[in-house]
């Protein structure tokens, strides 16, 4: 079943709309005659709905909890039969269960889990724009630990600069971004944002190149991948992401590599990783005839025969 919040209805829309940070209580209208919980009435088009934000629904919470249709005069008419059954057997049966409230505070996480990670992802592209306008700068960046709560204490920090490669003759721009770990308490938090912040920039994971900075901190480069550099002007210019432009993770197993034979055979039953001859760590499998040789490992292989 997929999320009824995230329906596109026009009822859910309205519920969504006279809800919303900016509206008051005074512009809503209430169901006459019920108290217990208080209700409000929901209203557009042929649609009818009652919502409450009463306590017995938790503390700044709301829910759209019944729904009909408009038949005016009519005993199947959505007031008329809700206040009916609310009358005759209690609010009850129309308010959340234990499991709904639960779900609820499970989906309130996820969002806010979703929010932060637009968050790192917006801001990995703001440094990236900085740096390129300045490429002799470092920009920084701190960021808080997912949550549903205002605290904003940060949990790490990222820094930002570019410098410009020669790359077989045309001039490439290498990004330098250095992660660094505020609360070692929030570290899996950490590396999440670093895994978001590195894939806003270059998706590809074996394009990076990554070493220990410091105890606490990190520092990785690569090429910019041009889409990126497209994303980050357009939101500096504009304010707004490009919808193409969204969260993700690092993607592995873009190239095949080659590696010496010792251990290799273990590697692939138990799914562990081995160095390969251009010293990218990578877990083999039988199915790689469909990738891209890495061009590296196979100066090396032809340099050194086969191993």
């Amino acid at each position: 079943m997929p999320r009824l919040n995230a329906l596109d209805h026009p009822l859910v829309r309205h519920f969504d709309a006279s809800f919303g940070l900016d509206q008051r209580s005074e512009s809503r209208e209430s169901i006459s005659g019920l108290s217990a919980p208080h209700w409000w009435k929901q209203k557009t088009s042929r649609w009818r709905g009652a919502a409450t934000d009463h306590s017995t629904v938790g503390t700044s919470t709301v829910w759209l909890c019944a729904a009909g249709v408009r038949r005016q005069g009519d005993t199947d008419d959505f007031y008329a039969a809700f206040m009916r059954d609310v009358t005759r057997s209690g609010p009850q049966p129309w308010l959340p269960t234990e499991e709904d409230l639960l779900a609820g505070k499970v989906e309130d996480k996820i969002l806010a889990l979703d929010a932060w990670k637009l968050q790192i992802h917006c801001g990995a592209l703001a440094l990236l724009a900085e740096s390129l306008q300045s490429p002799s700068e470092t920009f920084t960046l701190e960021f808080p630990a997912p949550s549903r709560t205002s605290s904003r204490a940060a949990i790490g920090k990222l820094s930002m600069s570019i410098e410009s490669v020669d790359v077989d003759g045309v001039e490439l721009g290498e990004v330098f971004l250095v992660a660094s770990v505020l609360d070692r308490k929030q570290i899996k938090a950490v590396d999440l944002a670093v895994q978001i912040a590195r894939a806003a920039l270059q998706s590809d994971a074996e394009v990076w190149h990554s070493t220990t900075y410091t105890d606490d901190a990190y520092a990785f480069s690569a090429l910019i991948d041009p889409a990126a550099r497209a994303y980050s002007e357009e939101l500096s210019r504009t304010g707004n992401l490009p919808v193409e432009s969204v969260p993700g993770g690092l993607r592995i197993g873009l190239r095949a590599h080659y590696a010496r034979k010792h251990g290799l055979v273990d590697a692939q039953v138990e799914g562990s990783s081995v160095l390969s001859l251009c010293g990218y760590w990578f877990v083999p499998t039988a199915d790689h005839t469909d990738l891209e040789t890495c061009s590296e490992c196979s100066q090396r292989h032809d340099q050194m025969g086969v191993v």
